[in-house]
């Protein structure tokens, strides 16, 4: 009875160990997966409002999502966590040469 409880629990702890990993391997690749879609967003935004700069059509050290889209610098965009579209309030910031967005 006792080689018994020994191979269930050894078992049951090896399912354990083999659970965990699995899960959080799973939870570290979907938050890394996550992260570059966030990149990759913030990045087609970013570029559309350097374009918007570089062209001189906009001169401001804020410019919003809504500009951007207005003036065909950018499109409508998704944020991956929430699915929902980017409000038109976001904007990117221009500081010192370097470009920020911020979602509203």
């Amino acid at each position: 009875m006792g080689i018994i409880n020994n191979k269930t629990s050894l078992l049951f702890t090896f399912l354990v160990i083999v659970v965990l990993l699995i899960g959080m391997t799973i939870y570290k690749v979907s938050e890394i997966h996550l992260q570059r879609s966030f990149t990759v967003t913030e990045k087609r935004i970013i570029e559309g409002a350097q374009a918007c700069v570089w062209s001189d059509v906009c001169k401001e050290s804020r410019i919003t999502l809504g500009t951007l889209i207005n003036l065909g610098y950018a499109k409508e965009e998704v944020n991956p966590k929430t699915k929902m579209y980017y409000s038109h309030e976001s904007y990117v910031e221009i500081k010192d040469n370097t470009y920020t967005f911020v979602a509203v």
